[in-house]
């Protein structure tokens, strides 16, 4: 399997509140043209320093030039 993107963005360091913390991710691209076209998996992660992942989200989507009806 070929790995076409990784990114990864630090969230920084916070402490309790008794509000939620939101942060917003920076729209990505999606890949475009012929050669882009194609069935793709891709997995999101949250962890930690230390790699301890608190949530995974495991999907895949198509990149098509024509969609049936």
């Amino acid at each position: 399997m070929a790995v076409v993107d990784s990114t990864k963005e630090m969230l920084g360091t916070f402490s309790p509140q008794a509000e939620p913390y939101t942060h917003e991710m920076p729209e990505e691209k999606t890949p475009f043209g012929m050669f882009a076209r194609g069935a793709y998996t891709a997995r999101s992660k949250f962890a930690d320093d230390d790699d301890k992942s608190y949530s995974e989200i495991n999907y895949t989507f198509d990149i098509r030039k024509d969609w049936q009806s």
